[in-house]
């Protein structure tokens, strides 16, 4: 007999048994790979760059015994940090943190130099505190203005709040934050910042100023400082009391006198005394010029048509004193060398006495020339 059924090779059943053992084997080799993939550990993503920061926060609230004071750093993602305010070389104020964070009470002075470390040990940043910015006397109740100084280069945010005690049924105190505003800074000019607010300031306000810079750090690090100052809102200072000018001097005015007789001897043994008033203090000067040349007073004369030059007139004598008022003043001429060697041998000259009056704004009047002639 022959044999039959199904374990002729060729048996559809066979065929059908052997493709579910390889779709099998695949099965399992899939889910293999898959449990492989899940045993391997997770590709890990890098950190993201460190941020630094450092603040400094000066001044008061109007709830003073509630200080608001302080230098303090952090870092992110969390590391270990140090703040330290040093004074001439010497470390005043420090403290350390191994979670992020450092803070404490203390405030740099202007010129300390506030240091940032993370992790400790390692210096990230360091400022010079300048004390900015600061706030103007003239932001204060009744005002709108918002000005103050601050340090070059560096944006400038400010604004009001107002601060009440509240005490809740288990008799604890807290201070709530009842009202606030935002300054609107339009103006950033050198060292310096303006603008204001939308309604005006109020006495029972706090007022504060802030500025920030950001510097990059290698690796995407950045360092940010910012600084504050806090202050109640007082009253508006006293306008300073501008007194009125003095009045202008009167117009310079005044006279010469008869002039006294004199003589060539006479002028180069004692000189010549005049006397002449003036209405205001000031200095009276007098020139005795020789006849012989161009005056002060004029430049050039024409001849025939043309302008010629004549050469300076010869100056024999002068005489100045000082008038502390109005009033009568005596003028004593001395002879100048040049004039003693002209007249030490004449017998009469013609000259022109020039008199000048000059206040003490430096205006100048000069009264009217006198022709005098001088014998011996």
């Amino acid at each position: 007999m022959k044999a039959t059924g199904s374990h002729h090779p060729s048996s559809p059943v066979l065929g059908v048994a052997r493709r579910r053992l390889h779709t099998a084997g695949r099965t399992s080799c899939l889910m293999a790979l898959v449990f492989a993939a899940a045993a391997m550990p997770a590709m890990a993503t890098p950190p993201p760059p460190p941020r630094y920061a450092l603040s400094i926060v000066a001044g008061e609230t109007t709830q003073p015994e509630y200080q608001i004071v302080h230098t303090s750093g952090s870092v992110q993602p969390s590391s270990s940090v140090a703040v330290s305010i040093v004074r001439n070389g010497t470390v005043v104020a420090r403290n350390t943190g191994t979670s992020g964070g450092a803070w404490m009470s203390q405030v740099p002075q202007v010129g300390d130099v506030v240091t940032l470390e993370s992790p400790v040990g390692t210096t990230v940043g360091a400022i010079v505190y300048d004390g900015l910015p600061s706030i103007d006397p003239t932001v204060c109740a009744g005002s709108a203005s918002f000005s103050g100084q601050r340090s070059a280069g560096e944006p400038v945010e400010g604004g009001y709040f107002s601060l009440t005690l509240h005490t809740d049924p288990y008799g604890h105190t807290s201070l709530r934050e009842t009202a606030s505003g935002q300054a609107q800074v339009t103006v950033l000019a050198g060292s310096s910042y303006a603008g204001g607010f939308l309604v005006p300031l109020a006495l029972g306000q706090t007022v504060f100023a802030s500025e920030s810079l950001q510097t990059p750090l290698a690796g995407g690090a950045v360092f940010a400082y910012s600084s504050e100052t806090d202050r109640p809102v007082g009253a508006c200072p006293v306008p300073p009391v501008v007194a009125a000018p003095p009045p202008p001097p009167p117009a310079l005015q005044g006279s010469l006198l008869k002039l006294s007789r004199t003589t060539i001897r006479r002028l180069l043994r004692s000189g010549w005394r005049n006397r002449v008033t003036i209405n205001q203090p000031g200095t009276v000067t007098q020139d005795l010029y020789l006849v012989n040349g161009r005056l002060p007073a004029y430049a050039s004369v024409k001849r025939h048509g043309r302008r010629v030059r004549k050469p300076p007139a010869l100056l024999l004598a002068r005489g100045s004193t000082s008038a502390k008022g109005a009033g009568e003043v005596s003028v004593l001429l001395r002879v100048t060398p040049r004039g003693r060697r002209r007249l030490k041998h004449a017998g009469s000259v013609r000259a022109v006495l020039i008199t000048t009056l000059t206040n003490g704004s430096g205006a100048k009047l000069n009264l009217e020339l006198r022709s005098v002639t001088l014998h011996r």
